[in-house]
């Protein structure tokens, strides 16, 4: 504790020392002085000046006529004036002054006129920047009034409308979607413990209504010393403040059924659409308390949305509740012949035998039948739940069927935001912020219609920021912030079990009660300041910011599970057991499973347990309690130096010091090896031809961390010193010609951390089973113990929970004596953070020119690269190794490579070497005989844990040996972005204003996956290979190679005062002045898509790529409907069975490239069309009417093809074996169908 006091003390003995650079809720301005002749005027004052919030601040030219007001509350709204001795006085009125912008505004003074000259700044809201290279576009916040913006909670479609992003897909120029940061008042309110929403590449805390935001500043790239909290995009925003006169608004946001188009996918299968009745709402009033002295503000939004969804679940038939138990006969009952295993009760009864009470009883082996603790359950649980769906895929269909009910998800959301202003001398301001969001919604559905809420979303998450604001003289300003954000968010299961922690799984009815829950309170206390001193030509900036955050969490993860029906070890029943007039296989497994159902029979209990770190198991179902401490500093020191009047040049450095996250109650652990350490033993053994129990060091787990005294996760790096340089040349004042370059560090996200620490600790969990099974199907019946209670709460009967055993510290797990057996029972796995693992950075350069032209055009045309190095990947340390067969030199992959050519090309497969000497004599035809499907596909990694699993190997040949899956976060990502992006931007003249963005860019790496993302399950997104970490080097998961996005805004020119009826009569003007016409259009090309092989090289965590070999023009995308009616489906090939053929399995180690393909393409058009009422004059009462219109031409944008994996996740992607019409299959959209939105807003 004593370092981290020592290291405070040093950063405010910094930031109090003297010291351009605005603050990052500030605005600045700059200029040049001249007469008429161009000649500079040194020594003039310059006044800037608002009095609707009651500033005013003084400068005068230097020698080199030039002015610098750093740190300038952002408005619109400023006048400023330019004076001196002999010349006359020129006042520029209408100056607007953004966040995070440096605003050009220079002055010509007239010579010996002894007059003031006033002019007005225009409507150029965007201008050219002349003093850095920094790239994004600044908006004034009133375009979320008049834009078609589909979400009033939030002002993320400013953020999409920047050049460089991705939409959709959250990346931001390359950088990963965690990286991008957000402050509102100059204080982070990022998810810091669970990253951003890999769609918008953004969550913030607390939220951010439209309605309450003033000011709005983007850079996706070229950041400055003062900025980079993470290497994305950077956006600044302001919340609105009070002014000398009272303003505000009342608002009516309006969606239901009537307005919304059904999607493409319902109307293709005839549903109907989904009932919605959405009505936002609230209002906002600011103004003085003391004239130029104190001021308010203050925000309500509420956001009430009524929807339901539908959902499925699995309810016995009425037959079973009764007693009765069902199966499918060999021969139908009316004599018309054989029965197909596909016979259910609905559809084919004459197929359909029934066991009585007494006939089930006969069978069973304790002579009891069907269990009357399981019949009461079942009549009590689903009382009201009867079926309704007989041919749900999920049930079978004869003793179990489905029940469709339509579920309620309302989703309530209330916003309030609150800010004081205070002007404590002309020289020092203070303001005081507080955001408070209350938000009640649905996480997942019940599984009862009657169940009470079971599984709801809470967010009680609020923040408040305080800041004081002081102009020391003329020439140095410092701005001091403290802050916190505090994310409260709850995932309570509301509705379990009456027996819970004990839970009961029903065979194939499933769980009949939710479980489990988590919950998460993370405060980030923040201390801020940024110190700008002009020294001359060289305005310095000092800062840096200091945040100590608490992740406060609890996961439900320890409870019993009661499995009923059969015993995984007695899987199938005998003859004895079944009737005598059973049908075939199919008919017999779902009797099996429905006869030891209805008996009620326990086939086994699966308790888990957590552990202190005194090893003391805690109390059943009190859930994981973590309390992690995390530090992050960050120092900045930068210089924008005038160098002459058309040349200024930025450079600094900035230096983050982030510790490592470390549990406070010493629920810690740590490990003995390194991934270097581990994975090059494992290769060295390989290519040495060395096998055996003991040639892989174990991984042992000891307690970790700063409360137990012991080393941290990974060590902190003490050298992110990441320089930055710009500059911006000024050859006309029409033109603006700049580059950069600059290092950027990535931020730690915490849960990424903290996470994998809390799923493979191994010290703080245990769990344990009882299998019950015999050595016959009979005997497991007749011994097995049954479950006994009434109503709803069921018991255990005669069994017992199992106790888990004592936990020893060091910990080896999966490995008895000295045996590993995690690799060979396929149970092992364990997720690891690397102790080398270092920060990941960018090398960030970029070059560009801004050119105004006339009519108020700006074109902004900048080349940007991005370098990603030591990027977190996930690899897995259990991964096939090649194997090295000492007496013939031949390895597994050659052998297996062999194999997989001579299948693939129907020849005869020739004895291989590596089969024979390791395996055994005539081993290679055995093994085609039993894994030719494994040689077909070229799935080596499953063809070795089969070798493993069956003994025909020893330990540690090519897979690991203690864990079957052992996945590190390394730092074994690169990436490699480069892209051009231009702005056309038009300031509003003749009432028409708009922007248009372009990207034209290429993103390639080995993994894209941000640092949150859990690749274990989803088949995807691992390192390929960590012996060769650039095998799946390709295009991003996130790469579009071209975008476009714009707003635009066109005052339709009818009315008083306009072109067309400019003289019109009030009356007249009342109906056809005052309307405007908006929409965000936006289109790209296809996201990049992976084609999979079904085949697992490398290791089971990664789905291969396949191999192209075929021809680009049958891959291309070309989206078409296939077929008629309801069973039509979307393709994306042309001809997916050519496609599928341009494709072949990995042959050996040997794999594709990654994300070859491209998915659709997708356009998307947002419009509106606003009416604004003039009620008083002078803009003292408007009544506003918009309606708005999301996806206005009601377009699919389809999704990209997505296949399951075996873990039943859903994953971008099309797998090339699948089934003919399969690949390239899509079966979603991307965005909505169109919607429609109705509002008022009464402003005064």
């Amino acid at each position: 504790m004593r370092n981290w006091i020592a290291k405070f003390a040093l950063l405010v003995l910094f930031l109090s020392a003297p010291a351009f650079l605005l603050a990052q809720d500030s605005s600045s301005m700059i200029g040049t002085v001249t007469d008429v002749t161009g000649a500079v005027v040194s020594g003039a004052t310059v006044t800037l000046s608002n009095a609707a919030i009651g500033v005013s601040y003084k400068q005068t030219s230097n020698a080199q006529g030039t002015y610098d007001f750093p740190n300038v509350t952002p408005a619109q709204g400023y006048s400023v004036t330019f004076a001196h001795e002999g010349f006359s006085v020129l006042k520029v009125q209408g100056v607007a002054l953004q966040v995070g912008i440096t605003r050009t505004q220079d002055a010509k003074l007239l010579v010996g006129v002894n007059q003031q000259v006033e002019v007005q700044a225009g409507n150029s809201n965007v201008t050219l920047d002349t003093t850095d290279a920094t790239i994004g576009n600044n908006f004034d916040v009133q375009l979320l009034q008049e834009l078609p913006v589909y979400s009033r909670n939030s002002p993320a479609v400013l953020f999409t409308l920047q050049p460089g992003v991705a939409a959709g897909v959250g990346a931001f120029t390359g950088a990963r979607t965690d990286q991008n940061s957000v402050t509102i008042d100059g204080i982070d309110v990022n998810d810091l413990a669970a990253g951003a929403n890999s769609t918008t590449g953004f969550s913030l805390v607390g939220g951010a209504p439209v309605d309450s935001l003033q000011e709005f500043r983007g850079t996706v790239t070229g950041l400055l010393a003062n900025t980079g909290t993470g290497s994305g995009g950077q956006f600044q925003l302001v919340t609105k403040s009070g002014t000398n006169e009272f303003h505000g608004n009342l608002n009516e946001y309006h969606r239901d059924t009537s307005t919304v188009a059904n999607s493409w996918f319902n109307n293709n299968t005839g549903l109907p659409r989904t009932p919605l009745i959405q009505n936002q709402f609230g209002g906002n009033v600011g103004g003085r308390i003391l004239r130029d002295k104190l001021f308010f503000f203050f925000d309500f939004n509420n956001s009430r949305i009524i929807q339901s969804t539908t959902a499925e679940d699995v309810v016995p038939l009425d037959s079973f509740r009764s007693g009765s138990l069902q199966y499918i006969l060999a021969n139908a009952s009316d004599g018309s012949g054989p029965c197909a295993a596909t016979s259910k009760a609905f559809s084919t009864p004459q197929c359909i035998g029934t066991l009585t009470s007494a006939q089930v009883a006969a069978l069973d082996p304790q002579g009891i039948g069907f269990n009357q603790s399981l019949l009461s359950f079942v009549n009590a649980r689903y009382a009201n739940a009867h079926v309704n769906d007989p041919s749900y895929i999920a049930a079978d269909g004869i003793n179990t069927g489905g029940f469709r009910f339509t579920q309620p998800e309302p989703d309530t959301l209330y916003n309030y935001v609150g800010r004081v202003d205070y002007n404590l001398t002309p020289k020092q301001r203070i303001f005081a912020r507080f955001t408070i969001q209350r938000e009640d919604a649905f996480e997942s559905a019940n599984i009862l219609p009657t169940d009470p809420v079971t599984s709801p979303y809470q967010d009680r998450s609020y923040g408040y920021v305080i800041s004081h604001i002081w102009e020391i003289g003329r020439n140095k300003v410092n701005q001091f912030y403290y802050g916190d954000n505090i994310s409260k968010l709850n995932f309570p299961t509301l509705f379990k079990s009456p027996t819970s922690p004990v839970n009961f799984s029903l065979g194939s009815l499933g769980a009949p009660y939710a479980s489990g829950s988590q919950k998460r309170r993370v405060p980030v206390p923040e201390i801020r300041d940024d110190f700008n001193w002009i020294v001359g030509s060289h305005n310095l900036g000092f800062g840096g910011t200091f945040k100590f955050t608490k992740t406060n969490s609890n996961l439900t993860n320890d409870f019993s599970t009661v499995q009923i029906g059969l015993s995984s070890a007695n899987p199938t029943l005998t003859p004895n057991l079944r009737p005598t007039n059973i049908g075939g296989t199919t008919a017999k497994t779902l009797y099996d499973a429905a006869f030891a159902l209805a008996l009620g029979n326990i086939s086994s209990i699966n308790s888990n347990y957590n552990f202190d770190n005194q090893g003391n198991i805690l109390p059943e179902g009190s859930g994981a309690t973590r309390h992690y401490r995390f530090y992050q500093t960050e120092l900045y020191f930068g210089d924008t130096w005038k160098v002459t009047k058309d040349l200024t040049v930025s450079y600094g450095l900035r230096y983050q010091l982030y510790s490592v996250p470390y549990e406070t109650s010493g629920n810690q652990s740590n490990e003995n090896l390194t991934f270097d350490q581990l994975f090059g033993a494992r290769v060295a053994a390989g290519i040495a031809g060395t096998a055996g129990d003991t040639v892989v060091p174990f991984v042992t787990y000891t307690l970790g961390g700063k409360a137990n005294h012991a080393a941290p996760l990974y060590q902190p790096s003490y050298k992110d010193f990441a320089p930055r340089f710009a500059f911006a040349y000024n050859p006309s004042p029409k033109t603006v010609v700049n580059g950069s370059a600059s290092i950027v560090y990535d931020r730690t996200v915490i849960n990424a951390v903290n996470f994998i620490q809390d799923q493979s600790s191994f010290l703080f969990q245990n769990s344990a089973g009882i299998q019950y099974a015999g050595s016959t199907p009979t005997a497991a019946l007749l011994n097995s113990p049954r479950i006994g209670g009434t109503g709803t709460a069921l018991t255990i009967g005669s069994a017992a929970l199992p106790v888990a055993a004592a936990i020893t510290k060091p910990f080896t797990p999966f490995v008895s004596g000295s045996t590993p057996f995690g690799g060979s029972s396929g149970t092992g796995s364990a997720y690891i953070v690397d102790p080398t693992l270092k920060d990941p950075y960018s090398i960030n350069l970029e070059t560009g020119i801004q050119q105004e032209f006339p009519g108020h055009f700006l074109l902004r045309a900048n080349w940007t690269s991005r370098l990603g190095r030591r990027l977190l990947g996930q690899a897995d340390a259990s991964q096939v190794v090649d194997f090295t067969d000492k007496a013939s030199g031949q390895t597994f992959s050659q052998a297996f490579g062999n194999v997989t050519r001579q299948v693939r090309a129907g020849s005869t497969v020739s004895a291989q070497p590596w089969f024979e000497n390791i395996v055994g004599s005539g081993a290679t035809p055995f093994l085609l005989a039993n894994f030719g499907s494994l040689f077909q596909l070229g799935d080596i990694a499953d063809f070795a844990n089969a070798l493993e699993e069956e003994g025909l190997t020893p330990n540690n040949v090519n897979v690991g040996a203690q864990f079957a899956i052992n996945p590190w976060i390394t730092n074994k990502g690169f990436s490699s972005y480069n892209g051009l992006l231009v702005t056309l931007t038009k300031n509003m003249s003749q009432g028409i204003q708009f922007d248009v963005n372009y990207t034209w860019s290429h993103s390639i790496d080995n993994t894209s996956a941000p640092a949150n993302y859990q690749a274990q399950g989803t088949l995807v997104n691992f390192i390929c290979d960590a012996v060769h970490p650039r095998s799946c080097r390709g295009n991003s998961d996130f790469d579009i190679q071209q975008i476009i996005s714009s707003d635009f805004i066109v005052a339709l020119p009818f009315g008083r005062g306009k072109s067309v009826a400019g003289n019109a009569p009030r009356w007249l003007d009342e109906a056809i002045g005052g309307w405007s016409l908006s929409g965000l259009p936006a289109w790209r090309s296809g996201v990049a898509l992976d084609v999979v092989s079904n085949a697992f090289v490398a290791g089971f965590n990664t789905d291969a790529p396949a191999i192209f070999n075929g021809n680009r023009g049958v891959v291309k995308a070309h989206v078409h409907k296939v077929g008629n009616g309801r069973s039509s489906q979307v393709q994306l090939f042309a001809d997916p069975v050519a496609a599928a053929a341009a494709f072949s399995g990995p042959i050996g180690l040997t794999v594709g490239s990654r994300n070859n393909l491209r998915g659709p393409s997708a356009f998307t058009m947002d419009g509106g069309l606003a009416k604004n009422f003039v009620i008083l004059p002078n803009g003292r009462l408007n009544l506003n009417f918009r309606a708005d219109f999301y996806n206005i031409f009601n377009h699919p944008t389809f999704s990209r093809p997505a296949f399951t994996n075996a873990q039943g996740n859903t994953t971008p992607g099309t797998d090339f074996t699948s089934s003919q019409g399969v690949f390239g299959q899509i079966a979603s959209t991307s965005t909505n169908a169109r919607v429609g939105q109705f509002s008022l807003r009464l402003v005064f």
